[in-house]
């Protein structure tokens, strides 16, 4: 007994130094195969072999047995089909989830099935390689990233589209050859196949003279109902692309007009607030606001009423480029709100906060850019980059719930001074200059006596600002906060 653990223990240290050796290599090896099947050279090879072995599997299902060639291409199919399976076993080798892999290729694995012919499978396996023009769509579609946005958004769509055709007639016309050849049919040849797969598929109906076997008749049902389908993907996708395309081109020939106008980056409800309180503020009158996010349409406005006022760009507001394409350049106004969308972190909404700010000041220093913040150990960031002025959303919630907890009954002072929707607002006023020299307490009298305004700060020109001062005389270029059922002009 004492030997068999012995054994068994020396036999368990030596699996662990094996383990500890290969182990480093087993990953490198893993590490290049990974970087191998990256590189685009390989992924034409695939395509070269796919449309090769399909072209091949074609020509040996339409002709008879007695082929002279056959037998050449049936060994030129199974070294395609052997290299394909090598090219799946290394993939699986490689991939750190075999889950995954299983995932991803099952459908590659069931076209290289045709192996196991050297085991007495029937030769219909063959049909089986016509799968391999799944993989050959996408690899196309993996090259799509230098497409359009509005193409590219709808890629999947066109080339399922595409598959559907492509396989159907693929594979109809081999079952119909393989049931009608030889028993009396009009469909002698591949030829003749193709074209009663294609005429009926887009036709819904049998365009020569009725088919004789079972198998021939069922799957002329079949392009009878692919014909179905195929109207029903095809009308859809098709409109839904001349809607979007017709909506993005009126859109951007609008924002190329648009000038002095507010930008706001990222899309929620706060946003809709802003929205609303500009309507309300009477400031989005004339000029619509712009909002940049990745919005699939203009729905996720829940008022109807602010739709006309808002026009949406799907995309980053990160990128120079979008910023461009919304008018920052000529805006006046752009607000950055912290988007967490797509499972962000706040760290993560934090740094496209910044980046937003920092390349909107860069590209017009003129206009004044407002961001939300969630942390504010950040904001110097924003303060070197010459950011006009930013809000930490959780601070200043939390200032405000302060306030009224201390003060009972100061929400509803709060509610009426921060909203335009009715009674008492904020108004910004630059100051007359016959105002210039004459004291705080002076306008103060005067705003609430001819205006009913109430005078509350100063914003001075080097940019301080002075809150209810004790003694202050205006300058030149002042400018002052007051509270007023309207804007004042005095």
């Amino acid at each position: 007994m004492r030997r068999s653990s012995n054994w068994r223990q020396s036999l368990q240290q030596l699996k662990q130094k094996l383990n500890s050796k290969l182990q480093p290599k087993l990953n490198n090896l893993q590490g290049k195969l990974n970087r191998f099947f990256r590189k685009p050279v390989v992924d034409f090879v695939l395509v070269v072999l796919i449309v090769f072995s399909v072209g091949l599997t074609l020509v040996a299902l339409s002709q008879p047995n007695a082929f002279p060639s056959k037998g050449r291409i049936e060994t030129i199919q199974q070294t395609i089909t052997a290299i394909f399976a090598l090219e799946l076993g290394l993939r699986w080798f490689a991939a750190s989830s075999k889950q995954r892999f299983f995932r991803n290729y099952w459908v590659d694995i069931i076209a290289v099935l045709p192996l196991l012919q050297v085991f007495g499978i029937p030769p219909v396996i063959q049909l089986l390689r016509l799968l391999r023009a799944l993989r050959l769509f996408s690899l196309i579609v993996h090259y799509t990233n230098m497409l359009p946005l509005n193409l590219k958004r709808r890629t999947p769509e066109y080339f399922l589209i595409f598959e559907l055709l492509f396989l159907t007639v693929l594979f109809g016309s081999m079952i119909i050859l393989g049931f009608e050849r030889g028993n009396d049919s009009a469909i002698e040849s591949l030829e003749e196949a193709l074209w009663y797969s294609i005429y009926s598929l887009f036709s819904g109906e049998p365009v020569i003279s009725p088919i004789r076997s079972l198998g021939g008749r069922i799957m002329t049902v079949g392009f009878m109902l692919m014909h179905m389908t195929l109207f029903v993907v095809f009308t859809g996708t098709v409109s839904a692309f001349m809607v979007d395309k017709l909506r993005n081109e009126n859109t951007l020939m609008e924002l190329d007009q648009l000038s002095n106008h507010t930008i706001i980056c990222g899309w929620n409800r706060k946003a809709e607030i802003i929205v609303r309180e500009y309507k309300a503020a009477g400031k989005a009158k004339d000029t619509p606001i712009v909002v940049i996010a990745f919005i699939n349409d203009d729905r996720t406005i829940i008022d109807p009423a602010l739709r006309p006022i808002v026009r949406f760009l799907d995309d980053d507001f990160t990128k120079v480029t979008v910023l461009e394409k919304a008018g920052i350049r000529r805006a006046n106004t752009c607000i950055i709100l912290s988007d967490k969308s797509h499972g962000r972190s706040e760290q993560d909404a934090d740094a496209r906060t910044i980046l937003a700010a920092l390349t909107a000041e860069k590209l017009n220093p003129n206009v004044y850019t407002c961001a939300e913040l969630i942390n504010r150990e950040y904001a110097s960031h924003l303060a070197l980059g010459n950011v006009n002025a930013y809000v930490v959303s959780q601070e200043h919630s939390a200032f405000l719930l302060a306030q009224v907890a201390l003060n009972h009954g100061l929400m509803e002072v709060f509610g009426e001074l921060l909203s335009y929707q009715g009674g008492n607002h904020f108004y910004r006023v630059p100051l007359k200059s016959e105002w210039v020299g004459r004291t705080f307490l002076d306008l103060f009298i005067h705003l609430k006596q001819v205006h009913n305004a109430i005078l509350i700060a100063v914003d001075q020109p080097d940019g301080g600002y002075c809150v209810n001062p004790n003694d202050y005389t205006f300058q030149q270029d002042d400018q002052i906060i007051l509270i007023a059922q309207h804007d004042i002009q005095f």
